[in-house]
């Protein structure tokens, strides 16, 4: 019997959470202007009345996440551009060295803006919801970026301080999907404040380190 609590043991080492990521240095805006020179852990997820049930967990990476098979390495959710003016996200998106088939924009449903009880959502999502998870889950990326706090708070099923959690990497299961996700400021927001761009482009670098591109 002590040799079993032994083994036992043994076979539940503390997994241990990403290390932080560096900070980048530098110059990267001039003028205040957009400037630059420039990764299944399938937890079991119950369906309720054939509805998706997601699960917000820290970052952990496991084996069975690092086998996990990705169609494209990046998802930007919550896009409203609509052709007229500044397409901050897409200079953003050049700036992270990313090709045409290898990042996916989704646009942002304005009746995610109206649903109130974002837990119970969570539990049986509205049909907005489910056509957002359900492209995450077709098009199955590294690491989705939340833009902004609506889409954020949809994803963790609770409202958070964006400033308090952005640049941070956070997982969520879907019935067939593991995936991770960052939420970062806005684009919208980003070209109402300049100043801010530093903050996001750190933020994005950390993706960026993900995919391979730095």
């Amino acid at each position: 019997m002590e040799n079993k609590f032994k083994n036992i043991l043994k076979k539940t080492k503390a997994i241990e959470s990403d290390p932080f990521f560096k900070n980048f240095e530098g110059a990267l805006f001039k003028d205040s202007a957009w400037f630059f020179h420039f990764q299944e852990s399938l937890s079991a997820v119950e369906r309720k009345s054939d509805q998706l049930t997601p699960e917000i967990k820290p970052s952990i990476k496991t084996e069975i996440q690092s086998n996990a098979i990705s169609l494209c390495e990046v998802v930007f959710i919550g896009d409203n551009y609509d052709g007229v003016g500044e397409d901050l996200l897409g200079k953003m998106i050049q700036a992270m060295k990313l090709s045409s088939h290898e990042f996916y924009r989704f646009p942002l449903n304005e009746e995610l803006e109206s649903i109130e009880n974002l837990e119970e959502n969570l539990q049986f999502p509205s049909k907005a919801t489910l056509e957002l998870l359900a492209f995450i889950e077709h098009k199955r990326p590294k690491v989705v970026v939340s833009l902004g706090a609506t889409v954020t708070n949809i994803l963790l099923g609770r409202r958070e301080k964006l400033s308090a959690i952005r640049g941070s990497f956070l997982e969520k299961n879907l019935a067939k999907f593991h995936f991770e996700f960052m939420p970062v400021f806005h684009p919208d927001l980003l070209i109402i404040n300049p100043n801010m761009k530093r903050t996001a482009w750190i933020d994005l670098q950390k993706v960026m380190e993900r995919v391979g591109k730095i």
